[in-house]
């Protein structure tokens, strides 16, 4: 962990960083739970690490083989760290992640808006705007266009952005 931002800009090839959460807690002696408490400064530094590198962050496994609702849940969780995808030890664990990574049709929806929105205001001239009653800027625009290329990358809509 301490070298993980050395190690994810360390070669032109290498594409992702994993975050073996198992690996770690045993490297430091922690107890594994459900919850994660003994791994989230850590599971957070592969993002961070991966990010600033411009490679992309692959979350940890889930050992729980029969609880789909455990995987569900760890997998969003990932996602919404940041995440660009998951370890799999199970081919019935790979639906359960796809769903957990892939945008809704809402999120989609919200997000071609956004990005037409902001295409408008920038026509313009104008910077920060004001969309659906929140102020929008660029990490928002580029938030909503990742939402976007998650989706054409799971063929949910097709270029440039139909919802």
């Amino acid at each position: 962990m301490v070298n993980a931002f050395e190690i994810a800009q360390s070669s032109e090839r290498l594409v992702a960083l994993l975050f073996g959460a198992e690996d770690f807690a045993g490297d430091v002696g922690a107890e594994r739970t459900v919850e994660g408490a003994e791994v989230a400064y850590a599971r957070g530094a592969v993002v961070v690490a991966a990010k600033a590198a411009g490679i992309e962050a692959i979350d940890t496994l889930c050992t729980d083989l029969k609880s789909t609702e455990v995987l569900a849940r760890d997998s969003v969780a990932a996602r919404r760290m940041g995440y660009d995808g998951k370890m799999c030890i199970h081919p019935k664990h790979v639906d359960t992640i796809h769903r957990a990574f892939d945008p809704t049709a809402e999120q989609i929806a919200h997000a071609a808006r956004l990005v037409a929105a902001f295409e408008a205001h920038q026509e313009r001239g104008a910077g920060v705007f004001d969309f659906e009653g929140k102020m929008v800027d660029m990490p928002m625009v580029r938030a909503a266009g990742k939402v976007l290329a998650r989706a054409r990358a799971a063929n949910l809509v097709t270029p440039p952005f139909e919802a």
